[in-house]
């Protein structure tokens, strides 16, 4: 009796040790080639890459305090979640998720402290994260993002699309966009290069922005902040007007122009006038930050 209690004793502490390095899990299920894919995970990563194939494939790490993955599908839509056992608390359970799907497929991703990749996505992207850092390819499909603190980087090949990141602390880096551009940070410092922008519209609190692109004829570019400086590199087919002003920050632009005060008696200033044949409209505001425009790359 004792000895088959003690054999007990042991498997109980070999089932624990094994519970606490984890696991690895895999599965590969047939999916509509251009359907959706939702993926979810509170803690670790999420890299997501395309293939050609109508399938989807999971691979994953499991650290302590996961409970399993649940991968589903319905319709034309795919599901991928990390569970956590009930009651566990947030960031207590990590898993590393790796996942293959149709290069044509819209991708869903929510994290909350875990780092995001993607690459090869043809299809609409849709990614949210809470203090994970993002990193993304894109191509000629909607681009949607949403962080609070994490760092972004996003690389497209010069494909118009519709561009749209709002994150609160985190930095973002943009190149090779193109397309209808939009962004918004509260901190954060926005570096943008749009090979070809048809519209542009940023706004920062005390972020700055540092935008070189070139701009689509008639295109738009609005961009406001309340502390941050705004520096502004944007060529145009046709040109463009341009209205900018400071509260309290200076204004400088490349071309020689002279920038006046707003009001006699009161502060700020102003700087006004048409580049080219004034196609486009170029409107870049700021309370104390300084602002440099130039219409050249």
């Amino acid at each position: 009796m004792r000895t088959v209690s003690t054999w007990s004793a042991s498997l109980l502490l070999l089932a624990a040790g094994a519970a606490a390095q984890g696991s690895d899990f895999e599965r590969e299920i047939g999916v509509q080639p251009k359907g959706v894919v939702d993926i979810s995970n509170v803690s670790g990563s999420v890299e997501v890459s395309a293939w050609d194939r109508p399938e989807v494939s999971v691979r994953a790490e499991l650290g302590r305090g996961v409970d399993h993955v649940d991968v589903s599908t319905e319709g034309t839509r795919t599901t991928i979640k990390v569970v956590l056992p009930s009651g566990h608390s947030l960031g207590r359970g990590d898993a590393e998720l790796h996942v293959k799907i149709p290069k044509d497929s819209e991708l869903d991703v929510s994290a909350v402290s875990a780092d995001v990749t993607t690459s090869g996505v043809q299809g609409v992207q849709r990614l949210s994260a809470v203090s994970g850092d993002v990193d993304a390819e894109i191509a000629g499909s909607d681009f949607e993002l949403k962080t609070v603190s994490g760092d972004v980087k996003v690389k497209g090949h010069g494909q118009p699309a519709r561009l749209h990141l709002n994150t609160v602390s985190g930095d973002v880096h943009l190149e090779h966009g193109a397309g209808d551009f939009e962004a918004s940070t509260v901190s954060g410092t926005l570096v943008v290069s749009l090979d070809s922008a048809t519209s542009v519209r940023a706004h920062t609190t005390s972020g700055d922005l540092r935008f070189n692109g070139r701009l689509a004829r008639g295109a738009s570019f609005e961009a406001t902040t309340v502390s941050g400086d705004l520096n502004v590199r944007a060529s145009a087919e046709g040109g463009y007007a341009y209205e900018v002003s400071s509260f309290s920050g200076d204004i400088g632009n490349c071309f020689d122009a002279k920038a006046e005060r707003a009001s006699r008696y009161g502060p700020g200033s102003t700087l006004q006038g048409t580049r080219g044949e004034g196609a486009g409209h170029m409107h870049l505001k700021t309370m104390s930050g300084d602002i440099e425009l130039c219409d050249r790359n």
